[in-house]
């Protein structure tokens, strides 16, 4: 779906999280894109939510948003439920 989007190349993009002065195009969807598979590839690997949150703050240290990262790490480790 991230894939199909980014190739309709378009000129605004409004992420629901991201820090003031990220691009805000299609650059935006290739990052998140990313950002996902790298969040896959580290769950595999990680113990616990915090041993993934570790790594997503290694991998991507100026993605600030930590609190997200440590829910996410959380939520899919079976540590915390969400909804």
């Amino acid at each position: 779906m991230l894939d199909e989007m980014a190739a309709l190349q378009p000129a605004l993009v409004v992420p629901g999280h991201r820090l003031p002065g990220t691009a805000a195009d299609a650059s935006a969807i290739t990052a998140t894109r990313d950002y996902l598979v790298a969040f896959e590839e580290e769950l595999g690997k990680a113990a616990d939510g915090a041993a993934l949150t570790e790594a997503l703050v290694a991998r991507y240290p100026g993605n600030g948003m930590l609190i997200a990262a440590q829910i996410g790490a959380k939520v899919a480790k079976g540590e915390m439920k969400w909804g």
